[in-house]
């Protein structure tokens, strides 16, 4: 007879594929802003999108898996953590980008449009630098108010910053 295990499975994550994919954001998100060019506002609105919707397919993790780890550049750095409250940070900053993206192209309200990509710019740069991730902050806290799924996590805590 078999017998089932009722034990919690461990959710991991590959930080350095985040740190990946947020320098990405930084980078496309500031590029837009320096060189006044919405279009890459909409090239970095449809890949957050795309790692929100599909993060087994998206183009940070496809470069990553086949350029960035086999020449070694970064090497995959798996912790237990819950992927969710990462994704829902990802949808969050593609309603930014695209809302940016539908405001610099289709009204003349481009401080608005700009100010939105800066949002995305500046709260991927703090998750990049120090680690904090403001949509998993609002994941958790909207978990507690019953209105996303609560997280629950039963590993021991380890800051990851950088």
């Amino acid at each position: 007879m078999e017998t089932t295990s009722t034990a919690p499975i461990a959710l991991r994550v590959d930080t350095h594929l985040s740190k990946f994919s947020q320098g990405g954001t930084v980078l496309l998100t500031a590029l837009a802003f320096i060189f006044n060019q919405p279009i890459i506002v909409l090239i970095a609105a449809i890949i957050m999108v795309w790692s929100a919707l599909a993060p087994t397919s998206s183009p940070y993790r496809l470069l990553y898996k086949s350029i960035v780890v086999p020449l070694a550049l970064l090497k995959p750095h798996i912790v237990e953590d819950d992927p969710a409250p990462h994704r829902f940070a990802q949808g969050v900053g593609a309603v930014f980008l695209v809302a940016a993206t539908l405001v610099l192209f289709l009204t003349h309200v481009t401080t608005l449009g700009w100010a939105l990509d800066l949002i995305v710019l500046v709260l991927a740069a703090i998750n990049l630098t120090v680690g904090f991730c403001a949509g998993c902050f609002v994941y958790y806290h909207l978990g507690r108010l019953g209105i996303l799924p609560r997280v629950r996590y039963t590993g021991t805590f380890r800051w990851r910053g950088v």
